[in-house]
């Protein structure tokens, strides 16, 4: 595959990172993992609560995880960031901040 686009992806899979080896090992070396997650702020009190919440959470919105570090996911999976822009979107902090960009599998061997 040229490139992948995932979109509000990693919050209900139930094994992200299995996803995101598996994307990686369809990507092309040269390949794109385009993404807009949300997943966990970076504010202690934002985060504090998202993690309280999660488990309520999910079971009302169909598995969705509101405290998964979206970035740190992508990079454990074997892929490096070449551009990422997070911030809130409008709307209540616990459910709006997103993550945005390209990755690229990192070189092997």
């Amino acid at each position: 595959m040229d490139s992948v686009v995932m979109t509000r992806t990693l919050c209900s899979v139930p094994e992200p990172l299995t996803a995101l080896r598996e994307i990686k090992r369809v990507l092309k070396q040269q390949g794109k993992l385009l993404f807009v997650e949300h997943g966990l702020a970076p504010h202690h009190r934002v985060g504090r609560w998202q993690r309280r919440l999660a488990p309520l959470w999910r079971l009302v919105s169909g598995g969705c995880h509101l405290d998964r570090k979206v970035d740190d996911l992508i990079r454990a999976a074997g892929f490096e960031l070449e551009e990422l822009d997070s911030k809130y979107a409008e709307g209540p902090r616990l459910f709006t901040y997103f993550y945005q960009g390209c990755a690229r599998p990192t070189p092997t061997g």
